[in-house]
């Protein structure tokens, strides 16, 4: 069956919590408490932009021969409009950084690893030299010399 008409048989059920719903709205603008048929009608462009995508990131994965959906294919499907594919790349992006700082933390005693140590390293020049530096003043109080 094909996926948009599986969808069908869901119109008219909400798929996003209200609350959720809710959040949205207020982020972008919206009133504290926001409509009921605002929260319908998006719970339904939502629904619908989300079934569209997957639906043409399936069929770039059938055009590749694979069964499941790689990011690749939602990226295939996104290739006409750069803000969403740019959107999909910032994310991606985010969260390759936040991986890598996870890594450089030890998950049972909190302390950094000394084999993560060289990629916190950065090499110091003379521009990192402070020039300026008072040493009259410890901990952002003067010691009064």
């Amino acid at each position: 069956m094909e996926p948009r008409a599986r969808i069908g048989r869901n119109r008219g059920q909400q798929q996003f919590s209200d609350q959720e719903l809710q959040h949205l709205l207020f982020g972008h603008g919206d009133t504290a408490v926001s409509l009921d048929t605002t929260k319908k009608v998006l719970d339904e462009l939502i629904t619908d932009f989300i079934t569209e995508m997957c639906f043409e990131a399936h069929r770039a994965a059938q055009l590749a021969g694979r069964q499941k959906i790689k990011l690749e294919d939602v990226k295939f499907a996104c290739r006409k409009n750069p803000i969403y594919l740019g959107k999909i790349e910032e994310i991606f992006g985010k969260k390759e950084e936040i991986d890598k700082a996870r890594k450089t933390l030890d998950v049972n005693d909190d302390k950094i690893t000394k084999s993560n140590m060289k990629a916190l390293e950065e090499p110091l020049g003379d521009a990192d030299d402070d020039k300026d530096f008072d040493v009259r003043t410890a901990g952002g109080r003067s010691t009064g010399r």
